[in-house]
């Protein structure tokens, strides 16, 4: 692509305006970005090309629709970063952030970006200052030092994302490049008026963005085409609908290009009949199909399948003519499945291989996950357990978890196999060698060892083999030790989430801990409520969403020998969700849950988190963080007990200081460096009855005056922006255990018949917004709606009660996904298709 650059000279400021009024990016082409879309282009780990050299270089031409603050141009930003962002009235932040951690920074000044005109931007960093190119002029600079070392950071174009924080870019690029070399003022003007060749001594990147048809349908186009080692830099594009004006390919098309619009082919079963494929040129001539590889042949447009497995790739062409160069060939893959070979995955969870601690013969939790891929052709139709000839039929929980119980019948060595069906009656067998005994020592078990959690990667899951036992451990503590990464530990006070995966498929919060300023700590917590939980294989997933370096996560369990209390106990999720606190529209906003007890149940108590979070002069009070509030439990519409909502954090409760920052305030719920405090309420009087009514009340003397739902904020007299719409916020965790002597099953009726195509989605086709229905006579519960792509891999999980829903996957690029509905006693797959 040929850069038309109209080349600047030291003028007046008059002149350097009116000159760049004139500017343009190409005579072809560029890709435009739609906000709205939160679309962006990613090579991962794009940062290894960079690293450990003694210069870098980001180029490129951007043009902005509308300016607004938070826009990211381009950049490396994780753990260390080099990157631009757009901030308020044309502002440009370019940060470099070395191994050390050390932050450089230079922030360009207002109207450094013109709306709706073509810009070209250099970001350097030479070994001893950075620099910002405007238009191949000197904007401004400042000393820096130390180099940029890290391999595993995303190159990003028109995205900048750090934690919580998204910022994309409203407008167009063209002619992106990155350099692992510090170009000169003459290197940047040379590349804006004359185009790369794509050999230039350290270019590691160059994008051109001359694909596809300008404003055309352009969904088979998945990859951004570099012009350096391609296809191993090829950068992917993300959300782009790739049809229309906007979030798409733009601009003046050659006239002799041409492209193949080729859909996707959905997976077959090897006894499919044959079938016909489509796809079309731009240009109007006939393209031309050829089995690349794969069980399958090819006659015109008619696929016929060979009868084996395998995966079939498909080529179309068009080899061009007349006026039109040939067009770049596109391929399409598609599974061919066998479906009597084709069986599910069986993953066995509880009890493991090995001993199993059981002091009184009773029955034991047997447990499995079972998944099998390409849900729009399988599904797992049973799981069972069999051992010593005696059969147990799994209880399925729609989700890929299957329990079951089994009473050993005396100690010593047992052969258990499981057993999983597909929906064609294809059976997968896992076997594996168990030895009851009768008593059990200390036992201590790692759970997870260094997990770092920092921007990159705010959340990691984790499995650990836990020890598989029944009555034969009374107590476990848990010890969470937290220690400093390299370039030393987060800064801030953190929320930290440490959750645990029961044996039906659900995540229960065990630990709610908050980051300390700057030190390491270790903590310990008793975590023998969760012992139903923390047996056998165990998932464990660590979270905390964090704009600095963070912290690295061990976690230590230790098993106490001795009898329990109870053998059986279950944990039920109540409230789990942030809930604005003092906002006058909505004072209460945590609705009452009803729970029934399983029949057996003998005892029972009810858990609870709550840390108040949100604070300044925002916040009426400083609320919630600052702000010492008691609330109320109610149980069966009465007030049953309160909740001192307020910590002591000097001395810090869990002995973790001194620290930097102002940890020594007291706090809602909380203090930094300490795991927050499960409240415990007992609830063994309401056994009997066999149900529960559970309310939480905030407390009812606060309200939030700073806020524009109160109708007596006034912006400047009660408050300083009564528009500001943050309320504070109670983070609240909770859920009831009950307890009791014998298996606590949760019964749950045969499922229903269900009549063929009772999932309705409509419109079909769409633009990405469907309206997701069921017949009336279908009663869901605790349904998920599961998205998967093209190859069968989900992406996107959402539960569903089986009421009308509007589904927005508008944010997802066009082709063919699959709608899965599963839930107890149903499960249905759509083929929904995104234009």
């Amino acid at each position: 692509m040929k850069n038309n650059y109209l080349k600047l000279t030291l003028m007046t400021m008059a002149l350097l305006f009116t000159a760049l009024s004139g500017l343009r990016a190409q005579t072809n082409q560029y890709l435009h970005y739609d906000c709205a879309n939160l679309d962006y282009v990613v090579l991962e780990n794009g940062s290894q090309y960079i690293a450990n050299k003694p210069g870098i270089t980001i180029a490129g031409w951007f043009y902005d629709d509308q300016l607004g603050y938070g826009q990211g141009l381009m950049g490396f930003r994780g753990t260390q970063g080099f990157y631009m962002i757009q901030l308020a009235d044309g502002k440009v932040e370019c940060r470099f952030q070395n191994s050390a951690g050390t932050l450089f920074e230079y922030v360009a000044p207002a109207n450094t970006v013109i709306p709706q005109v073509w810009q070209h931007f250099a970001w350097i960093y030479d070994g001893s200052a950075i620099k910002l190119y405007v238009n191949g002029i000197l904007k401004g600079s400042k000393a820096a030092s130390g180099t940029f070392t890290a391999t595993n950071i995303a190159f990003s174009i028109g995205r900048s994302i750090l934690a919580g924080l998204d910022f994309y870019w409203c407008g167009r690029t063209d002619e992106v490049s990155v350099w692992s070399k510090a170009l000169t003022q003459e290197e940047i003007q040379d590349m804006m008026d004359n185009e790369l060749t794509g050999q230039e001594p350290g270019l590691e990147m160059y994008y051109k963005f001359n694909q596809g048809v300008p404003g055309g349908d352009n969904t088979s186009i998945t990859k951004l085409t570099s012009q350096v080692d391609s296809p191993i830099r090829d950068a992917d594009l993300i959300n782009f609908r790739m049809t229309g004006e906007t979030s798409n390919f733009n601009g003046t098309l050659d006239p002799t290009y041409q492209a193949i619009s080729f859909p996707p082919i959905p997976n077959k079963l090897n006894n499919e009949p044959p079938f016909a494929i489509e796809a079309t040129a731009t240009s109007g001539l006939p393209v031309t199909f050829n089995i690349l590889s794969g069980p399958a042949t090819v006659e015109g447009n008619i696929i016929t399948l060979t009868g084996a497995p395998g995966l079939v790739e498909v080529e179309a062409t068009q080899p061009g003519g007349g006026q039109y160069n040939p067009a770049e060939p596109v391929i399409q893959r598609f599974h061919v499945l066998d479906p009597q070979t084709h069986v599910p995955d069986i993953d066995i969870r509880n009890p493991l291989a090995g001993n199993v601690y059981v002091p009184v013969l009773s029955p034991i939790q047997l447990a499995a996950i079972s998944t099998i891929e390409f849900p729009e052709l399988f599904s797992v139709a049973w799981v069972k357990f069999r051992i010593n000839g005696q059969t147990v039929d799994a209880q399925n929980f729609w989700n890929g978890h299957f329990t079951g119980w089994w009473t050993p019948p005396g100690y010593g060595n047992h052969t258990i196999e499981v057993l999983s069906a597909n929906n064609f009656g294809a059976v997968k067998t896992e076997t594996m060698s168990i030895s009851i005994q009768p008593a059990a020592t200390n036992a201590s078990v790692q759970a997870f060892k260094d997990i770092w959690l920092n921007p990159t990667q705010i959340t990691q899951t984790v499995e650990a083999n836990l020890p598989s036992f029944l009555g034969a451990y009374d107590q476990i503590i848990a010890t969470l030790n937290v220690h400093c990464p390299t370039g030393g530990c987060g800064a801030w006070d953190r929320v930290a989430y440490f959750e645990a995966q029961d044996k039906e498929g659900n995540w229960v919060e065990i630990i709610r801990y908050i980051t300390p300023y700057g030190v390491a700590c270790s903590h310990s917590i008793d975590l023998t409520d969760y012992m139903s939980i923390l047996q056998g294989k165990t998932a464990f997933r660590a979270t905390c969403p964090t704009l600095d370096n963070g912290f690295l996560y061990d976690l230590t369990l230790d098993y106490r020998s001795g009898a329990p209390a109870y053998l059986y106990s279950r944990v039920k999720e109540v409230w789990r969700e942030i809930f604005p606190f003092g906002d006058y529209a909505n004072l209460q906003p945590v609705t009452d849950f009803q729970y029934e007890y399983p029949e057996n149940t003998v005892a029972s108590r009810f858990k609870l988190v709550s840390t108040g979070h949100g604070w300044g002069d925002l916040n009426t009070s400083n609320a919630a963080e600052f702000y010492n509030a008691t609330h109320d439990i109610y149980v069966n519409g009465a007030k049953k007990y309160s909740q001192i909502n307020w910590n002591t954090c000097n001395p810090n409760p869990d002995g973790c200081q001194p620290q930097n920052g102002t940890w020594y305030h007291n706090r809602a719920g909380w203090c930094p460096g300490s795991i927050a405090p499960w409240f415990n309420f007992s609830l063994d009087e309401y056994v009997n009855a066999g149900n529960v009514t559970l309310g939480y009340k905030f407390f009812e003397n606060y309200v939030d005056y700073c806020h524009p739902n109160h109708p007596d904020c006034q912006t400047g007299v009660t408050c300083s922006d009564c528009n500001d719409g943050f309320n504070p916020v109670l983070d609240v965790a909770s859920y009831v255990i009950s307890y009791a002597t014998s298996p606590m099953i949760v019964v749950k009726s045969e499922p229903k018949p269900v009549a063929e195509n009772a999932l309705l989605v409509f419109p079909n086709p769409s633009n990405g917004i469907f309206e997701i229905s069921l017949e009336k006579t279908i009663n869901l519960k605790n349904g998920e709606i599961i998205i998967y792509d093209n190859m069968s891999r989900p992406i996107r999980f959402i539960p569903w009660n089986g009421d009308t829903f509007t589904l927005d996957l508008s944010a997802h690029g066009s082709g063919m996904y699959f709608l899965q509905v599963v839930s107890p006693g149903f499960s249905e797959v759509k083929k929904i298709v995104i234009e």
